[in-house]
């Protein structure tokens, strides 16, 4: 980075935020001293706070600290990683900003001595619900009479209120107040719409009794009525003028634990439908392995007994070889305990080992120099330096074989001790997928032919629950489905069914408005979690450099300011960073309560999204015994430009992901740059596009025997779509429907040499061009793709506030078109396990050290086990 000027910006845009956070109700206090407050409140006692040691705060970061150099080159590139929260990290959730040190000094001494009663207390020693700060200005709620805020909180954190609206219902009374205690509270409580409530209510007809107000027991019958028995005893009541409350809540909860019953039924029957087929084809693997294991032995199959291998349920068995999930059947060594899954057992007897070719691949990229990367030459002593493929220098592997269809323990060279056979081992009791099978093939025979979208959909067709965002010629899926949120429709489930069964993405739009009481500001989540740190790890963070694809690490302040004003090279290129997947997911909901808890229960269709009861989620279903796979939610915030620069764009590239999900763009911040900085960059274009020559003809290369590309110039200057009008997007989409995967895959190998990857190299090799993540295509390059192909992908503008589904197995790409700041989280619906299934496959060919290697969804566990939480119901 010594080479690389940073662009300064004025100290009066400087990010507004500071790193401190809420004082009494996060620290030590958040647990003894609330736990005693409670007691306390439950004998009739009015609550004093003890007097509490002042703990030194943190100044906002001054100017200063962002003189001279900010961010730090790695000379080996690093993989994109999370770059604040660790697992050690306390719990918090605090003011974006607090008082200063004289005032928190002062308000903390006042509230030593002052009590938080009822009305015998004086308003001298009132302190605010939220921040504990006595010294201000307070708003008493008048609702409950109890909470109090000061109007410095009110502003800053419930921006959506005025002064008035908190003295008539505050915060905790309309059920949104984000303060750690009440957030612990609302993530405990049960979800409050009846469609996400799980009943365990009886399913016979009993009496149900209550408590009337009165003191008088009431009593309905829960789940034997008839409807017109219920609509009888209704007017009943009413023409006898009585208004029992406890009455019409029996009657109200009657309804909604019948129309519980049935929705749970129609669901399981659904799922059924697409699991039988994944279970039946893992099946089939498992008894044709278990055939071979009877012939090697002699005997018959009833004969058989296979050994039960030492598992828990809350253990993650993986093979050695293709690093596949292994979920019940499998081969293991009773020596080493080297483990192998039955697919890779396939291959071996067939001579065809493909899964991770049992060794790691390598690939190097070169840093050429920060002039190379902004079109110029590259460093002197790489000039006549010739590229080389590390993974051919590897020494060959020795040859593992099946002998007469028995499997040995690997060499050692390939992890094993090469001496015992591999037993065949099951993790579950004998015949359970088999009979798990005839179980679940039984109750798909009853399910109803109504249950099952059709995918056919006439109405998404220019109106405006549909959005155009491709051309292909004779093809009736260039519209996609764009409904509003809670638009209130009664059949938006099997609408948006129809369309995700044939893998089609769907935009929902009005999400954000559903989460009115929050702030997404990245500077106000950061604060939330690290609050007043002073550490060297809260000052400064890890993002990832867009133009090098590497690992910098730079002032956090800095970083914020960037995000609203922008950031250039000293040659006043734009400088594209991005933070991925902070906090990370698996502390999302603990860091942030009040954003994890909203955001889930603001997703659009329930069934789906909602990653604890959602009952067409497949992941959702797993038992609970098991070990948990981590789904999100995931934040994703980066720079963005609304021009192509065709180098260094804030892009995510292209990809494929393993399961479905769901992104939603939570805020944006436009950056424009001066007519100074556009003439820069409109004659680096020029260097760009000369050095593209150049490289393709055969310079750096990676078959010198190859014909120069040509085609790649010109690239840069391609006419890009009209994307600067549209004030409300943030976010350029291209989503490729997956019968078009292979074509594009030929498309990318063939032009593999006009993409360039780390420290702007050319892309040196190809294993799985839509796994990989090397490619973004330029408008350009898609131009193109559609004139050798005939392929398109669909391309659309998301604007803030609006949630993209992406189906598993659909290769897709993303350019930020401004500063963005995105939630997204993964889910597995039952219309695409068998995607899920095929994509396993794919990955465990990868070499083992690829991106895309790791198991992370287990898909192979996913169809027997949630089969048999569905049976049960």
């Amino acid at each position: 980075m010594g080479a690389m000027g940073i662009h300064q910006i004025d100290p009066a845009l400087r990010w507004p935020y500071g790193f401190e956070t809420e004082d009494d109700e996060e620290g030590q206090e958040a647990g003894a001293d609330e736990d005693w407050g409670i007691d306390q409140e439950k004998r009739g006692r009015k609550r004093k706070r003890p007097r509490s040691a002042k703990r030194p705060r943190a100044a906002t970061p001054s100017s200063a600290s962002s003189s001279g150099p900010l961010a730090s080159w790695n000379a080996v590139p690093k993989r994109p990683r999370s770059s604040a929260a660790k697992q050690g990290d306390t719990p918090r959730a605090g003011a974006v900003v607090v008082p200063s040190e004289t005032e928190a000094a002062a308000a903390e001494e006042e509230e030593g001595t002052a009590s938080s009663g009822g009305a015998g207390r004086k308003k001298a020693g009132w302190s605010c619900h939220q921040c504990h700060t006595a010294k201000r200005q307070m708003v008493e709620c008048e609702r409950c009479r109890e909470e109090i805020y000061c109007t410095f909180c009110v502003k800053k954190r419930y921006p959506k209120l005025s002064v008035a609206e908190v003295r008539a219902e505050c915060p905790c009374c309309r059920g949104i107040c984000s303060c750690k205690r009440c957030s612990a509270k609302v993530k405990q409580s049960e979800p409050k719409s009846p469609a996400l409530r799980i009943c365990n209510s009886s399913r016979s007809a009993k009496k149900k009794k209550k408590a009337d107000p009165s003191g008088v027991e009431s009593t309905s019958v829960c789940n034997g009525v008839a409807p017109t028995e219920a609509n009888d005893y209704s007017s009943l009541i009413s023409s006898n003028g009585i208004n029992n409350p406890s009455v019409k809540s029996d009657k109200i909860d009657t309804l909604d634990v019948r129309a519980q019953e049935e929705s749970k039924i129609k669901h399981a029957r659904y799922l059924l439908h697409y699991l039988m087929p994944c279970l039946t084809e893992l099946n089939k693997d498992q008894m044709a392995e278990r055939e071979t294991e009877a012939r090697n032995l002699g005997l018959k199959l009833s004969q058989m007994n296979v050994e039960q291998a030492d598992c828990r349920n809350d253990e993650r068995v993986f093979c050695d070889n293709c690093r596949t999930s292994i979920f019940d059947l499998h081969r293991s060594c009773p020596n080493c305990s080297y483990e192998l899954c039955i697919a890779c057992c396939k291959e071996l007897r067939e001579e065809d080992l493909q899964g991770g070719t049992c060794r790691e691949e390598l690939v190097s990229y070169p840093n050429r120099g920060f002039d190379y990367m902004h079109g110029g030459d590259p460093l002197p002593e790489l000039i006549n330096c010739e590229e080389t493929d590390l993974s051919s220098c590897q020494p060959k592997s020795k040859k593992w074989v099946a002998s007469r269809g028995i499997i040995r323990c690997p060499p050692t060279e390939l992890g094993g001790c090469g001496e015992h056979v591999l037993k065949l081992r099951q993790i579950f009791p004998k015949d359970w997928l088999n009979k798990l099978e005839i179980n679940a093939s039984w109750l798909n025979k009853k399910l109803e032919p109504s249950n099952i979208v059709s995918g056919e959909c006439p109405k998404c067709t220019k109106n405006e629950n549909s959005r155009y965002a491709a051309t292909r010629e004779n093809s009736t899926d260039n519209y996609i489905y764009c409904p509003k949120s809670d638009n209130g429709e009664a059949d938006d489930l099997k609408h948006f069914q129809s369309h995700w069964v044939k893998g089609e993405p769907v935009i929902v739009q009005g999400v954000l408005q559903k989460m009115p009481d929050l702030s997404w500001e990245p500077p106000h989540m950061w604060s939330e979690v690290h609050g007043s740190s002073t550490s060297s790890d809260m000052k400064n963070v890890k993002a990832i450099d867009c133009l090098s694809c590497c690992e910098v690490e730079i002032c956090t302040q800095d970083f914020f300011n960037g995000y609203y004003e922008g950031r250039m090279y000293e040659n006043q290129w734009p400088e594209m960073l991005k933070l991925k997947d902070w906090p990370t997911s698996n502390h999302f909901e603990e860091l942030l309560p009040s954003h994890g808890v909203k955001y889930i229960d603001s997703l659009p269709f329930q069934p789906y999204t909602n990653l604890k009861s959602g009952s067409l989620s497949v992941s959702a279903l797993l038992p609970d015994d098991i070990l948990k796979i981590d789904m999100g939610p995931k934040s994703y915030i980066a720079y963005g430009c609304t021009q192509e620069l065709g180098r260094g764009d804030s892009v995510t590239k292209l990809h494929c992901d393993i399961s479905d999900a769901v992104n939603v763009l939570m805020h944006t911040a436009k950056v424009a740059p001066s007519e100074e900085q556009q003439d820069a960059i409109k004659n680096l274009k020029a260097r760009h596009e000369a050095q593209d020559e150049k490289d393709c003809c055969g310079n750096f290369a990676i078959n010198g025997n190859d014909k120069c590309h040509k085609s790649c110039v010109g690239a840069n200057h391609a006419s890009s779509l009209n994307y600067i009008d549209d004030e409300e997007g943030g976010a350029l989409w291209d989503i490729f429907r997956r019968e078009d995967a292979e074509k594009l895959k030929i498309y990318l190998h063939k032009h593999s040499k006009e993409f360039r990857h780390i420290y702007c190299s050319p892309v040196e090799k190809i294993f799985n061009p839509v796994h990989d993540e090397t490619f973004y295509l330029t408008e350009e390059h898609k131009r193109k793709l559609k004139e050798e192909h005939g392929i398109e992908p669909w391309t659309f503008v998301q604007k803030l506030g609006e949630a993209v589904f992406i189906p598993a197995g659909c290769p897709h790409q993303v350019r930020n078109l401004k500063s963005c700041t995105k939630i997204a989280i993964d889910f597995v619906s039952p219309e695409n396990v068998k995607e899920c299934l095929k994509l396993t496959q794919e990955f465990r060919k990868l070499p083992k050290n690829h991106r895309a290697k790791e198991d992370k969804l287990e898909a192979g566990r996913l169809p027997p086990l949630c089969s048999q939480q569905t049976t049960r119901r």
